[in-house]
């Protein structure tokens, strides 16, 4: 895809989510890019930003940059050992 046609498309979306709390608009942009893009798209802008990001919002590149690292999952809780059950008839002690 040329490349100044997926600016435009980038600043677009940004700018409709914009107005939008950041948190908000930055998961929506992601979101947006993820479902809606081809993969061939996202490793090209994914180049593009690489390489400076000229022409792309300030908070595009940002969400993006975000995005190409991963998601962010939360640390999962060590599970505790289980407790034995007593068994039928047993009273627990």
């Amino acid at each position: 895809m040329d490349k100044e046609v997926l600016i435009q498309m980038a600043n677009q979306i940004t700018d409709f989510w914009s107005p939008y709390p950041k948190t908000e608009a930055t998961e929506s942009i992601a979101r947006h890019i993820h479902t809606f893009w081809d993969p061939r798209m996202r490793d090209q802008m994914k180049t593009i930003i690489d390489d400076g990001g000229e022409g792309l919002s300030p908070l595009f590149i940002e969400t993006m940059k975000d995005y190409f690292n991963g998601p962010k999952s939360p640390a999962k809780p060590v599970p505790s050992a289980p407790q034995a059950k007593p068994k039928a008839g047993t009273p627990a002690s």
